[in-house]
């Protein structure tokens, strides 16, 4: 796609992290078009958005640190939009210091599963299947996650662990599962060896990237790049999020929230302009030369009214966020762990964030913040009808089963239901994105750039998303 005026009417859909972050590359390097990112939420931010409590208690959604792209044209931003002395710089083993609670105990050394807790002739069996399927050098036969999982440690290892573990986690089996569940929660590796012998292992390769050091704190420097983490002195996301958008104004953006797309207008294969509704009697029409899209392809199927009658149905099978966020008098029992995920069938957690942890300032008043990211339904669909009291009480339950609570008292707690679904990446919801995809393009106007979440069937993670949108803005 090209666009010859230098001069050009650029709408953006959506105002999450991607499109703000668009926005603002757009305005450096286009500084006499119009840019306007709309949204349908009230606010701006997304799932980087803080929460706010009318005690003046704060949390984000869940875990989030930004982590670099590694790409100067990206990372550069960060701090044009906040100066370095505002982040705390998360560097090398201290970038994401993450763990698992697997087979009944909190793992703070690793957030890849320790296959070392099994006993030692399953031990020998699972260090053979791995190094069988070294040997054998398999490509995934299919786009499934259990191809790749066969292929990165053999079936010996996927039977006995990774089956089980992805159960609890969707309620299904590898095979039924596509291989970014295994990208999800970082199933790519496995804790198998002590560290000198993964030492001499990491030597080669193919043993890399199967094989995990068993201590991440003092994993020697074997990286391949400098990627930091970066998160605001001040406790909450959102304090990034608003100093974006201030930055945003003062150049120009024009910000409109709370607006619906009511229409898109296309004329000769390109979108001529959109109509936004902000209530029954208020709309606005913008022109557009180019509309940049970062909501998802089932929207944009809806906005442009194609015809998906002869499609499969809505995804299935999505697993319902909801935050416990907790506040105690004493610091969490866990090392010096960020996060950690639940692996273990007969929890309803997902990941337990400990925000003191990598933002001191979340205890400057002498408490200490937790957030427990529940999937009620792991533990069946019955919890779909829990009650606010019943799911604090689970979640501090469970903290007390990982041992990151004792005698702590808790200070606050609140559950938050106004978190985004997790999509379930099963083969059937990815071969239906696909389908949907296809759709969609085979009409696509000219002058849409489509980027965001599973704008392309790998694209998850904040660093990949602003990669693939940046390489595809580059051409307007």
């Amino acid at each position: 796609m090209s666009i010859k005026s230098e001069s050009k009417n650029i709408v953006i859909a959506g105002a999450g992290i991607p499109g703000l972050m668009i926005a603002l590359r757009l305005v450096n390097t286009k500084p006499d078009s119009r840019i306007v990112v709309f949204d349908r939420a009230a606010e701006v931010g997304g799932v980087y958005a803080t929460i706010n409590y009318a005690n003046g208690r704060v949390f984000d959604h869940g875990m989030h640190i930004i982590y670099e792209s590694c790409c100067p044209e990206i990372d550069d931003l960060y701090l044009e939009i906040m100066p370095a002395d505002d982040w705390h710089i998360l560097e090398q083993n201290h970038k994401d210091i993450a763990g698992a609670f697997f087979r009944g105990k909190l793992q703070t050394h690793s957030h890849y599963v320790d296959l070392r807790s099994y006993p030692d002739d399953q031990q020998r069996e699972f260090m053979g299947s791995v190094m069988q399927a070294v040997s054998m050098q398999t490509v995934p036969a299919t786009e499934s996650c259990e191809d790749l999982l066969i292929a990165q440690f053999g079936s010996e290892v996927v039977r006995a662990v990774h089956d089980p573990l992805l159960n609890s986690l969707y309620g299904m089996s590898s095979r039924d599962l596509a291989q970014l569940a295994v990208r999800l929660t970082a199933l790519e590796r496995v804790c198998l060896f002590d560290a000198p012998t993964t030492l001499e292992l990491m030597k080669s390769d193919p043993l890399r990237a199967r094989v995990a050091y068993p201590d991440q704190i003092n994993l020697p420097p074997y990286r391949t790049n400098s990627q930091k983490g970066l998160y605001p002195k001040q406790f909450g996301m959102g304090n990034f999020v608003d100093r974006l958008k201030q930055l945003l104004l003062s150049r120009g953006v024009e910000i409109k929230t709370g607006a619906n797309l009511k229409q898109v207008h296309c004329n000769d294969g390109c979108v001529e302009s959109v109509t936004l509704s902000f209530d029954a009697l208020s709309d606005e029409h913008i022109f557009a030369d180019a509309l940049i899209w970062t909501v998802g392809w089932p929207a944009l199927a809806h906005a442009l009214k194609v015809n998906t009658q002869n499609l499969p149905s809505k995804p299935k099978g999505k697993r319902k966020i909801v935050f416990a966020n907790l506040v105690f008098d004493r610091m969490p029992q866990m090392d010096r762990l960020y996060y950690f995920y639940c692996y273990d069938a007969g929890f309803a957690t997902f990941r337990v964030t400990n925000y003191s942890n990598y933002c001191p300032a979340a205890c400057a008043d002498g408490t200490f913040p937790v957030c427990v990211e529940l999937w009620p339904e792991r533990l069946g669909d019955e919890l779909r009808s829990a009650t606010d009291e019943q799911l604090l009480d689970l979640s501090l339950k469970e903290l007390k089963a990982f041992g990151v609570i004792g005698n702590h008292q808790l200070l606050f707690g609140q559950i938050h239901r106004d978190a985004a679904e997790f999509p379930l990446p099963s083969l059937d919801n990815a071969r239906q994105l696909q389908q949907l995809r296809n759709k969609v393009e085979e009409t696509l106007p000219n002058n849409i750039v489509v980027t965001g979440l599973l704008a392309e069937p790998s694209l998850f993670f904040l660093p990949d998303i602003l990669k693939d949108a940046f390489k595809k803005i580059a051409k307007l």
